[in-house]
C-alpha cells in the first residue's frame, strides 16, 4: 500500500524538480508545480487565520452571561468591527466596513510610527556606534569597517551636498575627505550586496540538498520520472513549432 510518506517524497520530488525547470524554460509541469504552491499556501493560511480567530477571540469570547463582563467584554469591539468588515459584500450597507478598515489602519499607523523609527533609526544608530581601540585587533578591524562602510554609504546618498573642485585649482582637504568616504560606500555596498547574493544563493541550494538527502533519497525514482516529465513538457513546444 502507498503511505503518505511515499506520496510526500513523490510530491517533494516533483515540486522541486518542475520549479526549477523553470531556470531553462517555461513549460507546463512549472506552471502546475507553481498553481499548486499557490494554492496549498493560500489554503493552509486560511484555515491558520480561522484557526487563530477561533483560539483568540471565539473561545474567549463565548462564556457564561456571569463571566462576560468582567473577562470578555474587551471582545466586543473587536468581533463587531470584524462583522461589520463582511460588509463589504452588501450593495446597500458596503459603507459601513469603511469605520472597520478606518480602525484597522489608524491602529497600524500607531504601531508603526512608535514602532519602525526604533527599528530602523535607533536601533541602527546604536549599533554602529561601537569602541574603535581594544586588545582584540580583529574586533577593532571589524568596528572600523563598520563604521567607515556606514558612513560612506550615508555620504553617497547625500547627493545634495558634493564638494565640487574649481578647474585649476587645488582641491580642498574636505573634497578628498568626501571623495574617500564616497568611494569606501560603493565598495561596501558592493560587497555587502555581493556577501547577500551569496548567501541567498547557498541558502537555495543547501535547501535543494537537505530535500534530497532526508526526503527523496528512498524515492530516488520520483526525481528520475519528474525530470522526464519536465523534459517532455520542455521539448513538446519546441518540436510543435519546427
Amino acid at each position: 500500500m502507498i503511505s503518505w510518506d511515499i506520496l510526500g517524497a513523490w510530491l517533494s520530488a516533483a515540486m522541486v524538480v518542475w520549479i526549477y525547470s523553470f531556470a531553462y524554460r517555461d513549460n507546463l509541469f512549472y506552471k502546475l508545480a507553481e498553481h499548486m504552491f499557490v494554492g496549498a499556501a493560500a489554503g493552509y493560511s486560511i484555515a491558520l487565520a480561522l484557526d487563530s480567530l477561533n483560539r483568540v477571540m471565539i473561545k474567549p469570547a463565548i462564556t457564561t452571561p456571569e463571566t462576560f463582563w468582567t473577562t470578555s467584554w474587551h471582545y466586543v469591539v473587536p468581533a463587531i468591527l470584524g462583522v461589520l468588515m463582511f460588509a463589504k459584500y452588501s450593495r446597500k450597507y458596503y459603507w459601513l466596513a469603511r469605520y472597520a478598515v478606518a480602525v484597522n489602519i489608524a491602529v497600524g499607523t500607531g504601531l508603526a510610527l512608535r514602532t519602525v523609527p526604533i527599528a530602523n533609526i535607533t536601533r541602527q544608530i546604536t549599533a554602529t556606534i561601537v569602541p574603535l581601540w581594544g586588545s582584540d585587533p580583529v574586533t577593532v578591524l571589524n568596528n572600523w569597517l563598520l563604521v567607515l562602510i556606514t558612513i560612506g554609504a550615508l555620504t553617497y546618498f547625500l547627493f545634495t551636498i558634493f564638494p565640487r573642485r574649481a578647474e585649476g585649482a587645488r582641491p580642498s582637504p574636505l573634497y578628498y575627505v568626501y571623495r574617500t568616504l564616497y568611494y569606501i560606500g560603493i565598495y561596501g555596498m558592493m560587497v555587502g550586496f555581493g556577501a547577500l547574493f551569496a548567501n541567498t544563493i547557498m541558502t537555495r541550494v543547501g535547501f535543494l540538498i537537505s530535500i534530497y538527502l532526508i526526503y527523496l533519497q528512498p524515492q530516488y525514482w520520483a526525481t528520475i520520472v519528474a525530470a522526464i516529465l519536465a523534459a517532455i513538457a520542455i521539448l513538446l513546444p519546441l518540436i510543435r513549432k519546427k
